[in-house]
């Protein structure tokens, strides 16, 4: 209660100080930033309290962006993690895909050397069978033509 009593004392002190002074002359420009003054340290107690509230809101903001950022930071994290095995799963399938590939191709290669060398296989015996038939065709013919040829000979030799 003291504490009050003396600051009411002081407040009144300076406020009989400020009108005696305010009224026996004019304010110079001195003067006036002096009391500008002496107001400003009696307003600064609600001023450093508003300063404080400020700095308290504006560290709890901080506080309150630094765990989002750290948040973000652990999603990124993971979200990276999970993208390296996805990329090191995918690059393990590709090569596994390559090599499956490759050996297809050398199947199919092989495949169709097979067929061609069956198809050639097939065109040597088809050749093969038809000059068979036409040279059994033609001894026949031929063996007919010399049998006409001799058979007329004689009966022309005969009529003679």
């Amino acid at each position: 209660m003291r504490s009050a009593y003396r600051r009411w004392n002081l407040g009144l002190a300076v406020c009989a100080l400020a009108a005696t002074v305010g009224l026996f002359g004019p304010a110079s420009s001195a003067q006036a930033s002096f009391f500008d003054r002496i107001k400003d340290i009696y307003q600064l107690p609600s001023n450093v309290e508003q300063i404080q509230k400020d700095y308290d809101a504006a560290k709890q903001q901080l506080e309150e962006q630094k765990g989002k950022i750290d948040e973000q930071q652990e999603k990124l994290s993971e979200a990276m993690r999970q993208s390296k095995e996805t990329e090191e799963r995918l690059l393990s399938q590709n090569d596994a895909l390559k090599q499956e590939n490759e050996q297809l191709q050398a199947r199919l290669k092989a495949m169709e050397e097979l067929a061609q060398n069956k198809e050639k296989r097939n065109r040597k015996i088809t050749t093969m069978i038809l000059t068979v038939v036409g040279l059994v065709i033609g001894y026949f013919v031929i063996g007919r033509v010399i049998r006409f040829v001799l058979w007329r000979n004689r009966r022309r030799a005969i009529r003679k």
